[in-house]
């Protein structure tokens, strides 16, 4: 009798053992359908064994496997290697880890491409882009696992680098792997390879089918594309041969993963890189700061474009809100809707940012000051003018918007603050001549209304865009020539020690849309905090300066790059439940910090969020100079978890160099 171990997609780190029919032809790295706890599950096998192997270990009946999912393998022996290193890494089972990117569909569908490719896909590098390019390819030559940072100013034309990369690594056999961070932006950069390499580029984002997903999956896996494009998933895919990864804008937060395992693409690519000899490119205008810290230390080799490909940086100006009436338009002012009108009448396009949809971010009653609340996470819920509802923008809950206060019974409710919809209203009032198009989640939630409202903004079809964070990120469309950033305020507020960091790379970014081609652009800054340093520096695209205004605040309260940390949030639906356990773990802890030298424990305390999706949350900040030090602490909390009596009432989220402390 045959014997399979599997693995299955559970937080028990362990395998199982299945009996395999006689008519089923199973061997190792095949998916299979298996009964578990009275479930139809999918399984892994890892091993097929003779029974004589397993004897006197196996005192209970085995079940059979169901069935296959598979005939053939679907991942490599490299992609196994690259779990159990997850599963020790992020601190999750062997069977999340390797689940975590498995395909789920067992059958293809083709995805159809919409591009042709072109013989002059190539530009002329500028010197600079090419001893970039020379440098790096040198790596790819000799099978080197490298790490350079490729760090740009906007429009310094990075792109361009990359494809004489892939160019090479193509010509010796390899592989290649691009990943960006946001799906919107990889039609754009499938667009820009496909031109140049054709149907050696394969495709892979959770905007596809699970069968198109699929039938990309098998493509890579049986070599017949070499090129992945894709965001953080796209890291995984089976690759032979693999040269050279490269992560363009690399700073960005869809790189972490939110659920377990939360792994970062930057760490699943370093670690494929050296295994597998590959070099690897981290791109960006904005560098994480512990990633430009590693390459001012010599960890990584940082190689600088200082020019912009074709025009020169856009000029900036800050407007300091605190000098400024603009009663007219109750967000806009005098100077930007001024400066919109000279720029709308030269036929050019407008890009307003606004890092908050929805209407107004709060609905109160002017009467007893009642603030409409989600039950489930305690924050205020945001008013959606057109769908007439509040909406929790954290868990989704929605609901109508009432006639009278549920408190005293009042008419007299009133919208407080703005978000893109209300903005959109205001420049729709003003610039009444003016096509307006709005770009947020809100009205991009159809499968391609993202790419048909950027179709309609390329083609000149739109003279002003209102949007959120999305518009910020790559787009190279041509017509913008202003750009305002309305109250970055908002980012700046946000109660984490990256909220500076973020709030200058996001401007940095959209100040960038601003002037392309034979243009320059121009660009304002609407703040109360004009003297913040994250804001200064953004409005001069001085990238340097803030990073070391930023590490002396970082080194000030001890933030990464000069220790790492890991985080232990504790939640559940029961309040008491969860304040109970984290007073006994609080005392657990006082105690294990007597025994320690190389950690710095801070909580339990109640999370900045503390009320999300009806779980009551409470975190543990873990510091140290070794993340094996991390790692031991975390191991310890969750051994004391498992011998409580909460662990069935209460669950722990395990996050390992955390990107967000809220």
């Amino acid at each position: 009798m045959k014997i399979a171990e599997v693995v299955l997609n559970i937080p028990i780190d362990k395998t199982f053992y299945y009996e395999v029919p006689e008519k089923l032809d199973v061997k190792p790295f095949l998916r299979v359908n298996v009964s578990f706890s009275n479930k139809k599950m999918i399984g892994f096998i890892l091993k097929v064994l003779d029974e004589s192997e397993l004897e006197g270990k196996l005192n209970f009946e085995l079940k059979s496997i169901l069935g296959l999912v598979d005939n053939t393998p679907v991942v490599t022996k490299n992609l196994l290697e690259l779990a159990n290193w997850m599963s020790t890494t992020y601190l999750c089972s062997f069977g999340e880890a390797l689940f975590s990117f498995l395909p789920i569909e067992s059958k293809g569908k083709k995805f159809v491409y919409n591009f042709t490719t072109r013989k002059d896909g190539f530009k002329k590098l500028t010197p600079e882009q090419y001893q970039a390019y020379k440098i790096i390819e040198r790596s790819i030559i000799k099978n080197r696992s490298d790490a350079f940072l490729l760090y740009g100013v906007t429009g310094s034309g990075k792109t361009e680098v990359y494809k004489y990369l892939v160019k090479s690594a193509l010509s010796l056999g390899k592989s290649v792997i691009i990943l960006v961070p946001e799906i919107s932006l990889t039609p754009q950069n499938l667009e820009r390879f496909y031109e140049c390499f054709g149907n050696r580029v394969a495709l892979y984002h959770s905007k596809m089918s699970k069968r198109e997903r699929f039938y990309e999956w098998m493509r890579v896996f049986n070599n017949e594309a070499q090129i992945v494009i894709g965001p953080r998933s796209a890291v995984f895919l089976p690759t032979q041969n693999l040269g050279l990864i490269i992560i363009d804008e690399e700073h960005d937060n869809s790189y972490k993963s939110g659920n377990s395992p939360r792994y970062h693409a930057r760490d699943i690519a370093r670690y494929r890189c050296l295994k597998e000899n590959a070099t690897i490119v981290f791109g960006s205008a904005t560098p994480l700061i512990e990633t430009f810290y590693n390459a001012l230390r010599k960890k990584f080799t940082l190689l600088e474009l200082k020019n912009r490909y074709s025009v020169k940086l856009p000029s900036v100006e800050i407007i300091d809100l605190k000098n400024e009436t603009y009663k007219k338009s109750g967000l806009l002012s005098s100077k930007l809707m001024e400066n919109m009108l000279f720029t709308l009448q030269k036929g050019k396009q407008v890009l307003l940012f606004l890092n908050r949809r929805g209407f107004a971010p709060v609905l109160i009653c002017e009467k007893c000051g009642y603030v409409f609340e989600c039950h489930q996470c305690n924050v205020s819920m945001t008013f959606h003018k057109k769908e007439k509802r509040l909406v929790c923008h954290h868990c989704g809950e929605k609901k109508e918007v009432p006639l009278k206060c549920p408190s005293c019974r009042s008419i007299e409710l009133k919208e407080i603050g703005s978000g893109t919809e209300r903005l959109e209203e205001i420049i729709k009032n003003l610039f009444l001549n003016y096509r307006v198009e709005r770009m947020d989640l809100d009205t991009t939630r159809g499968k391609n209304s993202y790419f048909e409202i950027l179709k309609k903004i390329k083609r000149h079809e739109v003279d002003i865009v209102v949007g959120t964070q999305m518009i910020a990120k790559g787009h190279d469309i041509s017509g913008i020539e202003l750009v305002g950033v309305i109250m970055p305020d908002i980012m700046l507020n946000i109660p984490d020690f990256r909220a500076s960091e973020r709030t200058f790379s996001i401007i940095t970014q959209v100040i960038g849309r601003a002037g392309r081609k034979d243009t320059p652009g121009k660009a304002f800054i609407q703040t109360f905090a004009a003297e913040h340093y994250a804001i200064k520096f953004a409005a001069k695209q001085d990238y340097k300066n803030f990073f070391l205004q930023e590490l002396k605040r970082r080194k000030e309260f001890n933030y990464p790059p000069f220790v790492k940390i890991g985080r232990l949030v504790i939640r559940g639906i029961k309040k008491d439940k969860v304040e109970d356990f984290c007073e006994e773990l609080g005392v657990f802890l006082k105690e294990e910090k007597k025994n320690i030298k190389d950690c710095e424990i801070l909580g339990p305390v109640s999370c900045p969020l503390e009320k999300l999706k009806n779980n009551y949350r409470y975190h543990i900040i873990i510091k140290s100079q070794n993340l094996k030090n991390i790692r031991e602490e975390i191991k310890k909390v969750i051994t004391f978890f498992n011998a409580s009596k909460y662990k069935n009432h209460i669950y722990l989220e395990i996050d390992i160099e955390p990107l967000s402390l809220i």
